[in-house]
């Protein structure tokens, strides 16, 4: 690389700079030993500035938009996540982008799009986080972000693990169902409730996740999921969503737990049908910032194998998990470099 210090502009949505950690933890940290970044809130859908030779520029969550991408000049890289994916119709085959996977469907949409790609795996450190203690309570962290479990799964649950403690954050995100808040007694059987209606900052929530062991992964589908991977670093017993990015990291009993993402008839769904998902992008571009439902977990689940399960001995596997992935994260940061500065993987 040149020893000229790149300086490369990175547009993202406005909590991307004020408040979320996951651009500095994919995208800033890593890269900044290479270049200077610079992030731009940026809704996705205002007019950006055109692209001028020789600049670099990221787009990460958001792709640009289509009369922007129709203008670019200059190579661009996209940070697609998951949780939020969708591309302008001139996307495909386009000989300036370039596309950066942290999950499996992004490659997969990568490769329908024909754009060359980097696929890479992150991982959270384990040595940055206390180990988690099995030794006494039963303490369960479940923030209903997303109304991924309702009270009657919540009370089922709690149950089957012989929760002593479940740590419960009732809040919400922004354009969720209202329907999904509800707040809960100070006891559900025999499991203690300790209810926090929000949290000032991330020190508060890692001190509420220091004191758990049982962790709950509070979103149907994720980018990457820093929260989840956190707590499988503190070796948690961590139960997920069978869906990106959960799927990818926890492997069903072993160092974690899956709930069926969909009942049967929906199978095809889960194993993905990318021409219809093209067919549904292209009619859904000018609806950009409606929100996604996603379908509700069942009762019908093994409860009786969860109830067995051993937790200690898969939380500690999850630990194990991030210890060797980390190394491969950080021998993938200089390819990562490489691929956004000079377009080599």
């Amino acid at each position: 690389m040149s020893d000229i210090r790149p300086i490369i502009t990175a547009y993202c949505l406005s909590w991307h700079v004020t408040s979320s950690g996951s651009m500095h933890d994919l995208l800033i940290n890593p890269l900044t030993p290479y270049a200077d970044i610079q992030q731009v809130a940026w809704d996705g859908k205002e007019e950006l500035p055109p692209q001028k030779d020789g600049d670099l520029v990221i787009f990460y969550m958001l792709p640009p938009t289509e009369a922007w991408l129709a203008e670019c000049v200059t190579p661009i890289v996209w940070i697609p996540m998951a949780d939020a994916m969708g591309y302008p119709p001139n996307m495909r085959n386009h000989p300036l982008v370039r596309v950066v996977a942290f999950s499996d469907v992004v490659e997969k949409m990568a490769h329908d799009l024909n754009l060359p790609m980097i696929r890479l795996r992150y991982f959270v450190n384990p040595e940055n986080f206390p180990r988690t203690s099995f030794d006494s309570e039963r303490v369960m962290l479940y923030w209903n972000r997303t109304g991924l479990f309702y009270k009657k799964f919540i009370t089922k649950l709690c149950h089957a693990l012989r929760v002593d403690l479940l740590i419960f954050r009732s809040a919400i995100d922004p354009r969720i169902d209202e329907r999904k808040y509800y707040e809960l007694p100070n006891t559900i059987g025999e499991t203690r409730v300790e209810s926090h209606a929000t949290l000032t900052n991330f020190a508060d929530y890692l001190a509420l996740l220091h004191r758990t062991n049982i962790y709950i992964a509070p979103r149907f589908r994720e980018g990457v999921g820093l929260a989840f991977l956190e707590a499988m670093a503190c070796g948690c017993f961590v139960i997920g969503y069978d869906q990106v990015a959960m799927n990818e990291y926890i492997v069903h009993g072993q160092n974690g737990w899956l709930l069926p993402a969909v009942s049967d008839h929906n199978i095809w769904i889960r194993r993905g049908n990318w021409f219809i998902y093209r067919v549904l992008n292209k009619l859904s571009w000018k609806f950009r910032g409606k929100p996604t439902d996603y379908p509700q977990l069942t009762m019908f689940q093994d409860w009786q194998a969860l109830s067995d399960a051993d937790i200690a001995t898969m939380g500690a596997n999850a630990r194990q998990t991030m210890a060797d992935g980390y190394g491969q994260w950080l021998g993938s940061i200089e390819g990562y470099a490489r691929f956004v500065l000079a377009g080599k993987d």
